[in-house]
């Protein structure tokens, strides 16, 4: 029970050593800056706080006790490890490296993440990063949990102690077979194709979500709905007159063999990423939002 009760803090350590340096209580005092009694109190808290006198208090000076020569030693490097631990810190603060995971939703990840990829991993080989593809109920539960550090998705999205920041805003366009007969539109409306099969993601991805919404904005309702389970087999049931679907401008690059055509009114979608709020960011998570943030002021077509 003894053992558990020995206590002290640095500042009794910085006047015990400066009484050992100076073998005197007052210039020890003096160095320090305090008043003698107040140094004198702490050194006595410091001896009963380790059951054991630490100064032979002699007439003319101060002698260290042999338990005080064992602990002399020992405190100065203490003292010194904490001088030392300010730049230490700044050290971490300044390290970029780590693990950082980060999820991203089928919509995004091929379109916009991945082809500047391998920017990011160049410039910071010191990241181990890590990618999933997941819907965003997955991303924002693995948030939550801690599985993932960043999820990039479309705004906005509902969660506990979320952060969320927007990077771009992106044009939604009508997709339709080259051979369509308005392939060649500057722009329509989306009653005009009321009567084709609408070509949607399973329940579950938010781009579906996004489509129905603008649909009922348009008060527009398709003859029939086509459920897939990726984005690429919707280009593929389009390129073979299958049906149309409302797609976003950053698959442009994937829509060969299709048309893209604004349509009325326009519509957007916000994309962003979404954190965990916490009172200290790792590096790594601050230098990838960096990261987004820059790659989506540069290089993204279809802005606000």
């Amino acid at each position: 029970m003894e053992e558990k009760n020995r206590k002290f803090d640095l500042r009794q350590l910085e006047y015990f050593c400066a009484v050992a340096r100076s073998g005197s209580f007052t210039k020890a005092a003096e160095e320090m800056g305090v008043a003698q009694s107040s140094l004198s109190e702490q050194i006595a808290k410091l001896e009963q706080g380790l059951h054991a006198p630490l100064f032979e208090r002699l007439a003319r000076r101060t002698e260290l006790t042999p338990v005080g020569e064992a602990m002399l030693p020992r405190a100065q490097a203490m003292l010194l490890d904490a001088a030392a631990l300010p730049t230490y810190l700044d050290g971490v603060r300044a390290e970029r490296g780590g693990v950082l995971r980060v999820g991203a939703i089928p919509t995004i990840l091929p379109y916009f993440l991945a082809p500047r990829l391998r920017g990011f991993v160049e410039k910071f080989p010191e990241i181990d990063l890590h990618l999933r593809e997941a819907p965003t109920a997955e991303i924002i539960q693995q948030i939550e949990e801690g599985v993932l550090d960043i999820g990039i998705l479309s705004l906005p999205v509902e969660g506990n102690n979320l952060v969320m920041r927007e990077l771009f805003r992106e044009a939604i366009h009508l997709a339709v077979p080259e051979f369509h007969v308005l392939a060649d539109a500057e722009k329509v409306l989306l009653r005009r194709v009321s009567t084709e099969r609408l070509l949607l993601l399973k329940d579950g991805h938010c781009l579906r979500d996004e489509t129905l919404t603008i649909c009922d904005r348009a008060r527009t309702r398709f003859a029939a709905q086509f459920e897939a389970d990726q984005f690429a087999s919707i280009f593929e049931l389009i390129r073979a007159g299958f049906g149309v679907s409302l797609v976003p401008e950053m698959a442009r690059q994937a829509a060969v063999g299709c048309r893209l055509i604004p349509i009325e009114p326009k519509a957007t979608r916000r994309i962003g990423y979404v954190r965990l709020e916490r009172r200290y960011v790792p590096r790594a998570q601050e230098t990838f939002m960096e990261w987004l943030r820059e790659i989506a002021g540069v290089g993204v077509t279809a802005r606000r």
